[in-house]
């Protein structure tokens, strides 16, 4: 994968991580708690998919785009 398509695959990753964590923050005490631990596990689920699907396959060709790498 080319530099280009990483960078943006891995902005488009975290933006979307972003926008899911918010649903949660919004949701939060409008909801009953099973539905809000129903969306919670949900998110977590996206988020991990996500991840493994997306941001480790451009870190594996691309590591310096790891904002979390060492």
């Amino acid at each position: 994968m080319d530099r280009e398509s990483a960078l943006q695959i891995r902005n488009h990753s975290l933006k979307a991580i972003a926008e899911l964590t918010q649903v949660l923050n919004k949701l939060q005490n409008r909801c009953s708690p099973e539905e809000y631990e129903k969306i919670k596990r949900g998110v977590g689920l996206a988020i991990g998919k996500i991840q493994t699907d997306l941001l480790d396959v451009v870190v594996a060709t691309h590591p310096d785009l790891d904002d979390l790498g060492g």
